[in-house]
């Protein structure tokens, strides 16, 4: 495969799967908004973040789609 090629190949799939990473402050904003939504219930701190860090990688690839 010559060089070109592989650059166009290279370049469809970083678009098809954005590497997009929160940053800490996105996702403890985002978990604060969760935690406010389940009425402020305690306990779910840890599961907040990794819930809202999810939530905003899938938010960002659907808006790369459009």
């Amino acid at each position: 495969m010559n060089t070109h090629k592989k650059a166009r190949k290279n370049a469809r799939t970083d678009q098809a799967e954005p590497h997009y990473k929160p940053t800490l402050e996105q996702i403890q904003v985002w978990a604060y908004e969760i935690y406010i939504q389940r009425r402020r219930t305690d306990g779910f701190d840890l599961n907040d973040c990794f819930q809202a860090e999810k939530e905003l990688k899938i938010s960002s690839q659907n808006r790369s789609r459009d």
